[in-house]
C-alpha cells in the first residue's frame, strides 16, 4: 500500500529523516476538498545550486521540482506530512507548536492534494476514489480546516499565498537530520495571524499524532504504488510507492 509517510501516532524511524509507517483512515469523501488555497509552488520551482534536489549535500525534499506535475504534488505532499509527522515524534514540540506547524503548512497541502487528483494518470483510474477519498483525503480534509479557520480569522488571499511560498521554501531547504522543520522569517502581521489560528485549530481538533481519521494503513493501492515507484523515482527515498 501507498506509504503516507510518518502518522497516527508512532514513526517507524530511527532519526528525523527516516521513512515513517504508513497509517490509516476512515472518513470518505468522493474527492479532495475544494478550497481558495492557492496553487502549489513546487512544481517546476528552481531551488538553486545542484539540479537534483535529494542530493545527499544539498538537503530538500525529493521531487518537489519533477517535471511530472503528479510527481511533483506528491513529493509535497508526502513532504508536509513527513516534516509535521517528524516535528511531532522527535522535536519535542508542544501540541500547539505542532498546531502551529499544521496551520503555515495547510495552504500548500490542501493545494498539493488537490494537484494530485487534477494530474491523476489516466491508467489508474481504477484506484482514483480510493486514494483520494481515504488515502490523501484524510489530510486534505484536515488542513482544509486549518485553511478555513485562516479565512475566517481574516486571512487574505495574499496571506495565504505567503503561507504556501514559506512552506515551499521550508521543504526545498529542509535538512534530513532536522527533527523541525526550518521555517522562514514571518512578518508580525502573519506571525499574529498564525498564533491565533494555530490557538483555535490546537483547541478545536485531536493532536496531530492521535487523529484517528489519519490513520490509513488499511487503504491498498497496489497500481498507484507501482506507477510512483516507476514514474516518480526520487519519491523512493521518502518511501513513497513502496510497498510495506
Amino acid at each position: 500500500m501507498l506509504c503516507a509517510v510518518v502518522l497516527a501516532g508512532l514513526v517507524a524511524c530511527t532519526d528525523a529523516g527516516s521513512q515513517a509507517s504508513t497509517t490509516t483512515a476512515t472518513a470518505p469523501a468522493s474527492d479532495p476538498p475544494s478550497s481558495t488555497a492557492p496553487a502549489s509552488t513546487t512544481s517546476g520551482a528552481s531551488t538553486g545550486g545542484d539540479s537534483s534536489p535529494s542530493s545527499t549535500t544539498g538537503g530538500g525534499v525529493p521531487g518537489l521540482d519533477d517535471p511530472d506535475a503528479y510527481c511533483a504534488a506528491w513529493a509535497a505532499y508526502s513532504g508536509t506530512l513527513q516534516a509535521i509527522g517528524v516535528a511531532q515524534a522527535f522535536g519535542g514540540l508542544s501540541s500547539s507548536e505542532v498546531a502551529r506547524l499544521e496551520v503555515v503548512a495547510a495552504a500548500s497541502l490542501v493545494a498539493a492534494v488537490g494537484e494530485i487528483g487534477a494530474n491523476w494518470p489516466s491508467q489508474l483510474l481504477i484506484e482514483r476514489s480510493e486514494v483520494l477519498s481515504n488515502l490523501v483525503g484524510p489530510f486534505g480534509r484536515r488542513a482544509q480546516r486549518a485553511l478555513t479557520m485562516l479565512l475566517d480569522a481574516g486571512a487574505t488571499d495574499s496571506e495565504l499565498q505567503q503561507f504556501a511560498q514559506l512552506w515551499d521554501e521550508a521543504l526545498h531547504s529542509r535538512l534530513p537530520d532536522e527533527p523541525v522543520i526550518a521555517l522562514p522569517p514571518l512578518s508580525s502581521e502573519l506571525e499574529d495571524l498564525v498564533r491565533t489560528v494555530a490557538q483555535q485549530f490546537d483547541a478545536a481538533v485531536t493532536p496531530f499524532a492521535d487523529d484517528p481519521s489519519l490513520n490509513v494503513s488499511a487503504v491498498a493501492a497496489p497500481l498507484t504504488d507501482a506507477y510512483l515507484a516507476d514514474q516518480c523515482p526520487d519519491l523512493a527515498s521518502s518511501g513513497v510507492g513502496d510497498a510495506v
